[in-house]
């Protein structure tokens, strides 16, 4: 057996060299830094999650950079309107001067104004397509011409109300200032005739599903692939059905829900959101 100790290496020479102590306060450095590290990524999340909340319960306007183009991505807002710099509100038919400030929180709401043009205002919630059709054939029995400005809300009714629109052979416009997102564009879609006027913002985003109403949440959808598959499918085959092109809902399906991306002008033309339609010769 030999007693003969071998060379310490570069890395044990360099330990054995420092003085005493360094190694306990370079550990404890690191453990600060880690804790720092921690910290800030906690910071953050807070931060995210207070941001979320006030994007999803804010129900006073919001002043926004207007999109153009390769620029067109803005927080989807729930319960309140986008406005552009040194823009104001839309005009609506039936109101004396600007909506509600929560009007966008509330569920749709149908209101007649001169001339055969009615409004239609606020969450498209489950019920809203039979809420629409009975003011068609009550209040709004010889309306021809709906002005939109919803956050939008269930697709199903937005399909639903799309369909009767075009039964009815009625016009659709989002007003300039208006805003018309989410599920609303589906409504639009169903004009014979349709417009949107300077400064609108006519958005799409994924489909989301709404949490119960006391936490005033989004969540992501929990339903199947196949569902969600489904529910993409009958957006496409209801704007393909009413002369748009569905191309436009590839938008839709790469932008985030609590994103919103906002058609230029151009863009509105292109997918053919925006003007007459055959069913208007007809």
């Amino acid at each position: 057996m030999s007693d003969v100790r071998t060379s310490p290496g570069r890395l044990e020479r360099w330990f054995l060299s420092l003085p005493d102590g360094t190694v306990l306060r370079i550990a404890f450095l690191a453990v600060l830094a880690m804790g720092a590290s921690m910290l800030a990524q906690d910071v953050l999340e807070v931060a995210g999650h207070a941001g979320d909340r006030e994007r999803l319960t804010r129900t006073e306007p919001l002043r926004l950079p207007a999109p153009k183009p390769g620029d067109q991505i803005r927080p989807y807002l729930p319960r309140a309107v986008p406005v552009a710099p040194n823009r104001g509100e839309p005009v609506l038919p039936g109101y004396d001067g600007a909506p509600p400030a929560d009007a966008m929180a509330r569920a749709m709401s149908f209101h007649l104004g001169e001339d055969g043009v009615a409004s239609a205002v606020g969450r498209i919630d489950a019920g809203t397509a039979e809420a629409f059709k009975r003011f068609l054939g009550e209040d709004g029995a010889g309306v021809r011409r709906i002005v939109l400005h919803s956050p939008g809300g269930s697709v199903r009714d937005a399909i639903a109300m799309s369909r009767l629109v075009r039964e009815r052979k009625l016009e659709t416009a989002v007003p300039a200032d208006g805003y018309c997102a989410s599920a609303c564009p589906l409504v639009l879609a169903g004009g014979t005739r349709r417009t949107a006027g300077e400064a609108a913002w006519v958005g799409v985003h994924q489909v989301y599903a709404v949490s119960d109403a006391a936490s005033n949440r989004l969540r992501d959808l929990d339903r199947s692939i196949a569902d969600i598959q489904a529910t993409i499918a009958e957006c496409q085959s209801l704007l393909v059905e009413m002369g748009v092109d569905p191309r436009l809902w590839i938008h839709a399906m790469q932008t985030p829900a609590d994103e919103l991306y906002v058609l230029t002008p151009d863009e509105l033309g292109e997918f053919k959101l925006v003007g007459a339609t055959d069913a208007d010769a007809a």
